[in-house]
């Protein structure tokens, strides 16, 4: 084989992987855009899950702040009965 064969070669493999690159794009610019999508969405969930954490411990804390002011009144403490 001659130069310009191999060369000519080169060529045509570099030109062929590029047009499958070109042909393909389309489909990795969706895959790209679907991985930015499931980040945003993981984003929002683990904001939501830190703001039910926050109410869920304020709420804990406001039981616990009545009940203590329930059993600590004048009469005396809350029997069951």
């Amino acid at each position: 084989m001659d130069q310009a064969t191999i060369v000519s070669f080169a060529l045509g493999y570099i030109a062929v992987a590029i047009a499958v690159f070109i042909m393909l794009l389309p489909a990795l610019a969706v895959l790209g855009l679907l991985l930015l999508g499931a980040g945003a969405v993981q984003v929002i969930v683990l904001l939501i899950n830190a703001m039910a954490v926050g109410i869920y411990k304020a709420a804990l804390r406001l039981y616990h702040h009545l009940v203590d002011r329930w059993q600590h009144r004048p009469h005396g403490r809350l029997a069951a009965h």
